[in-house]
């Protein structure tokens, strides 16, 4: 399984759409815990919407990209900020626990899937409202994308970019999100 996140996404000010690998290790679900770990001296974590295929596809038109996805959530990225090993700063989005996984939602029993809106809180403060038909690049622009570099897998999960504001992480945080007023992430902040 591979995780891929993006970056800028959803801004239209950011000059450019980065992407990013995460471990499989770095998937945290909801109603787990996520604890601050001691390597670094910020831990930043930022809403995304997040989706996750459901076939095996090399080299997909966009045309038919929407039948590889099958389920979306809300979810955060969290990256480590002034760590303390410059040489494993490309570790610093791909630690246990940097990608937060809400439950998810199959495509097939919600009508027009990509124009849910996905609110996202920290501390019951909306951090982020948007849907995936948002995005500058559209899902079927990345996973088009994606495929060209490496075959989709079943299971693959695409955080789709930066689609909130940035939030740095305390213990007793709450990060929460729903979408079409169904909560779907709950994740608690820890020591």
């Amino acid at each position: 399984m591979k995780v891929i996140g993006f970056t800028g996404n959803y801004s239209m000010e950011a000059e450019a759409i980065h992407s990013y690998l995460m471990a499989d290790s770095s998937i945290l679900y909801s109603g787990r815990p996520f604890f601050i770990p001691d390597f670094a001296q910020r831990f930043i974590a930022t809403p995304s919407i997040v989706v996750r295929t459901g076939r095996l596809g090399k080299c997909i038109a966009p045309k038919f990209a929407h039948r590889y996805w099958d389920a979306f959530t809300a979810g955060f990225t969290v990256q480590a900020i002034d760590s303390d090993n410059a040489c494993l700063t490309a570790l610093d989005r791909a630690f246990d626990g940097a990608a937060v996984v809400g439950e998810w939602l199959d495509v097939s029993s919600i009508d027009n899937a990509d124009q849910q809106l996905v609110e996202v809180c920290v501390n019951g403060g909306v951090v982020a409202q948007h849907c995936l038909a948002h995005m500058r690049h559209p899902l079927g622009q990345l996973l088009a994308g994606v495929s060209t570099r490496c075959s989709i897998k079943m299971g693959d999960m695409l955080f789709t970019g930066d689609a909130g504001q940035s939030h740095v992480l305390k213990p007793g945080d709450r990060l929460t999100a729903t979408i079409a007023n169904r909560q779907v992430l709950d994740v608690k902040v820890r020591l």
